[in-house]
Order: structure tokens, then C-alpha cells, then sequence
């Protein structure tokens, strides 16, 4: 359903259409359906990380080491995570942005 109020009408034109601001009526169901299809897109992208990047992801976001923490702890130097985190946060966010 869309809603446009009164105090909303504000139009704006441009070659190419008009832009009209208005109300979307979304149900819960469609956004839990939604967050459902986000988290199994995101469980998959992070099983198919290396497992390093995933290590490393994990242990930084979910755990909250810092870099040297990890590095330590993986023996690795703290560029290395760095660069691993990145990579993987690189591979999370195009996979979440597929459609």
C-alpha cells in the first residue's frame, strides 16, 4: 500500500520523472523474510571464506581482539590481519549485496 499525506505532497521534477514523497507499507512478515535471506547469505559468504580470513574475521568482530591480539595469537604480523580482515570484510559485504 502506499500512503502520500497531504503535508507530503512536495513534488520535485527532473527530466527524467517527478519525485513524490510518500509512505510504503511493509509487513513484518516480508521483513523477517527478509533478515532471514540476509543471515543465510551472510552464514554462506562466511563459510566460504579461507579459513584464515574467517578466523580472523570472527575472532576481531565477534570476539573483539584487537589486531596485535590476533596476530599473537596466529602468529602472524599485524599488517597480515589487517589486510585478512579486509579481504574478508570485502568478500561479506559483495556477497550481502547480491541480489
Amino acid at each position: 500500500m502506499l500512503r502520500i499525506d497531504i503535508d507530503e505532497a512536495h513534488v520535485e521534477e527532473t527530466p527524467q520523472g517527478v519525485w513524490v514523497r510518500g509512505w510504503i507499507w511493509v509487513e513484518q512478515q516480508a521483513l523477517r523474510s527478509c533478515d532471514a535471506m540476509q543471515e543465510a547469505k551472510f552464514r554462506s559468504a562466511l563459510a566460504d571464506l579461507p579459513q584464515q580470513s574467517r578466523v580472523i574475521y570472527l575472532a576481531h568482530c565477534i570476539e573483539g581482539l584487537t589486531y596485535p591480539a590476533i596476530a599473537a595469537k596466529l602468529d602472524l604480523d599485524v599488517a597480515d590481519v589487517q589486510r585478512e580482515l579486509a579481504a574478508a570484510l570485502l568478500a561479506l559485504s559483495i556477497a550481502l549485496d547480491e541480489t
